[in-house]
């Protein structure tokens, strides 16, 4: 997803984010099943590391390999 905010500054700083209200909705609707900010980002974290990993286990494996 591409945002298209525009930025407006204070003092030089970033200050405030304009979206257009439909791109607000799907973010509002994204974030609303998450109880804060910092779930939605280990969440995000935990999507980027599932795509990232080629090798995959099997519960039973790792069992065995950690004399579980």
């Amino acid at each position: 997803m591409t945002l298209n905010a525009l930025i407006i500054q204070s003092g030089g700083k970033p200050a405030f984010a304009v979206l257009p209200y439909e791109e607000y909705e799907t973010i509002r609707q994204s974030l609303a099943s998450f109880d804060s900010l910092e779930d939605f980002v280990h969440y995000v974290h935990a999507l980027n590391v599932k795509n990232e990993t080629t090798i995959w286990h099997s519960l039973d494996t790792v069992k065995k390999e950690l004399r579980l």
